[in-house]
């Protein structure tokens, strides 16, 4: 029964509403000190169609009682019948220091990013906001640890994107970056995420990005999991004849160490 409710919680914001999500990999642990975490995914199939796709994902964090940083690289790569049909990629600096007990919280990003079947030759940002953990502001802190986690985020960034198609075309914003994220343990071994962006910019607020990120994870072993991700973006303007939408479906191993 409640396996049911939290998978009915988890998909309900997918129900209701149909950039590079980097709250996604926002950091549900409290290990000090370096952590390094691997994401590899990989599909070959061959006989009427040719096809191989591999997504690979490297994080690296450094962590203390205060001040928090990592650092991620991603890769996406995919052909069909020889043809390739996606190639993607980005690096993300991000800081964040607790500014009061471990529920508000200010951060510092940076980021540069290509895709090229959106036809973006690079997207460079960089900007700051502030964080708040919901449960953490109202729990006692001689309680057990809570299962759900609920933050929510504001902040500013300055954007430049570069978009190669029959020409070259550029465009610099300042946007607004809003966020909820909803983490769920549903067992030892079984947690559940959703993450929810809206990026609209500052000039025209008819121009905006919108992200919702489902994530399940599975635990198979110490350092190994299995991690499945459904992911549904949507850019309301668009420089050329590229689709508004973006939907894609991922399964891929985890490997965090230590």
């Amino acid at each position: 029964m409640r396996l049911g409710i939290a998978v009915c919680l988890f998909l309900l914001p997918y129900w209701l509403f149909s950039q590079v999500n980097t709250e996604r990999y926002r950091k549900d642990y409290e290990t000090m000190g370096f952590v390094f975490t691997n994401t590899t995914g990989f599909n070959y199939e061959t006989g009427n169609n040719e096809e191989l796709e591999i997504n690979e994902a490297i994080r690296l964090d450094w962590n203390n009682p205060i001040q928090d940083y990592y650092a991620i690289i991603e890769y996406d790569f995919k052909t069909a019948s020889k043809i390739k049909t996606k190639d993607k990629g980005f690096i993300h600096l991000r800081t964040i220091h607790d500014f009061k007990k471990n529920y508000f919280f200010g951060e510092v990003f940076t980021q540069l990013e290509f895709d090229r079947f959106l036809n973006l030759r690079s997207r460079f940002l960089f900007g700051g906001g502030f964080r708040l953990d919901f449960i953490s502001m109202f729990k006692d802190n001689d309680t057990a640890q809570n299962n759900v986690k609920l933050f929510a985020g504001v902040g500013l960034m300055y954007e430049n994107e570069v978009y190669s198609s029959e020409g070259t075309v550029y465009i610099s914003h300042l946007r607004s970056t809003n966020y909820l994220s909803l983490i769920m343990t549903v067992t030892e071994d079984i947690d559940l995420g959703a993450v929810y962006y809206y990026q609209p910019a500052l000039v025209d607020f008819k121009d905006y990005r919108y992200t919702v990120d489902l994530r399940l994870r599975m635990k198979l072993s110490g350092k190994l999991s299995l991690l499945m991700t459904a992911r549904r973006k949507y850019r309301s303007m668009i420089v050329d004849e590229t689709d508004k939408n973006d939907f894609e479906l991922k399964a891929a191993i985890v490997i965090k160490l230590p």
